[in-house]
């Protein structure tokens, strides 16, 4: 990876934290929602400043090339954010079946 990939993507990285940061500042975006997107950012950086950090995983952990590893810690990663939303949307529905009873009642 060039080094102006390297800067760029950094660049990119840091603009896509400071935008979640405002939407947290703005109160359009929970911290509770916004915890996974920040570390995901910083990962990033992280797997930018450090080029060998993939493979390494990579080999660790048994995958044949970085593309299989990372297609796959994408689909678990949107499963378990799928989860995590049904979740929250089932409190919301038990909450909203409470609130009509009162209001009935």
């Amino acid at each position: 990876m060039t080094t102006n990939l390297k800067i760029a993507l950094i660049v990119i990285t840091l603009i896509y934290l400071f935008l979640i940061l405002k939407k947290i500042k703005d109160k359009k975006l929970q911290l509770s929602f916004s915890t996974f997107w920040i570390i995901s950012g910083i990962l990033l950086i992280v797997a930018i400043i450090t080029p060998n950090l993939i493979e390494w995983l990579t080999h660790v952990l048994g995958f044949e090339i970085p593309a299989n590893m990372l297609f796959c810690i994408t689909i678990f990663t949107a499963f378990y954010l799928i989860f995590n939303l049904m979740v929250k949307l089932s409190k919301e529905a038990v909450k909203n079946t409470i609130l009509i009873k009162q209001i009935i009642n």
